[in-house]
């Protein structure tokens, strides 16, 4: 049976962009944020492992928290189940695993990654919520979103989100919730733009935090294309129904 040191290696050699950050990481530094890989033991101690590509925020203030990951996303395998792989099969399962990986995440695991592609993958994270309304996904999402914003500085983009949190905040009722903690409007308010109150504050944070002796040491990647994208707000079901007739 392959140890997971090899196994983890394989890995590494496959997306030699990426850095070791902890023993099973693999991260870069890219902008606001770190972006890349953990190789997620099983929770019950079998000899298994879970690909999982992870985001984790370089403007988190609190140095408890800092290193936690905002968004992720569990490799899938053909079939649309999560690609757990028991180390016996290992070797039978890595290339299609690697095949996975990179239609998948590989727009987004390279040293270069179009914005475009970025907000994509975030509305790929959106469509898999399964609940609809459930702030606790919700609340993360929007925090990528405006960080991408605020760190590029993009008002038009900024202002969208806002209305977007505002739309979708108005669900967020005990109608609908049906775990977790409830909170009012103004409190679920203020945990989404609390770490981006002030945009001076925000950067600097995310310099210290990019200088914190592991992060430092990562790869680094940027984000290009942030001028070429220009967010397209859906059409309601009427607008889309009044469009076929209004030429």
């Amino acid at each position: 049976m392959k140890q997971f040191k090899e196994i983890f290696k394989e890995w590494h050699k496959e997306f030699p962009v990426l850095s070791k950050y902890t023993d099973r990481t693999l991260y870069m530094r890219i902008n606001p944020f770190m972006i890349g890989l953990r190789l997620q033991k099983d929770r019950f101690g079998g000899d298994n492992y879970l690909p999982v590509l992870e985001i984790v925020p370089l403007w988190e203030e609190n140095p408890q928290q800092f290193g936690e990951s905002i968004c992720w996303d569990n490799l899938q395998d053909m079939k649309r189940l999560d690609f757990v792989i028991d180390y016996r099969g290992h070797d039978y399962y890595f290339p299609e695993a690697l095949e996975c990986t990179k239609s998948q995440f590989g727009k987004i695991l390279k040293e270069e990654i179009v914005f475009g592609d970025l907000m994509e993958f975030i509305n790929h994270l959106i469509r898999q919520f399964i609940t609809k309304h459930n702030p606790n996904e919700w609340i993360y999402v929007f925090q990528l979103q405006l960080a991408l914003a605020m760190y590029f500085n993009k008002q038009d983009l900024l202002d969208q989100i806002g209305l977007n949190i505002e739309r979708e905040i108005k669900y967020w009722t005990p109608k609908y919730i049906k775990y977790g903690k409830v909170l009012t409007t103004d409190e679920y308010r203020e945990e989404i733009y609390q770490p981006f109150k002030d945009r001076g504050k925000f950067m600097e944070t995310i310099e210290i935090n990019s200088q914190r002796p592991k992060v430092a040491k990562l790869n680094v990647g940027t984000i290009v294309g942030v001028d070429d994208y220009h967010y397209e707000p859906k059409k309601s079901w009427l607008d889309r129904l009044q469009s076929i007739f209004v030429k």
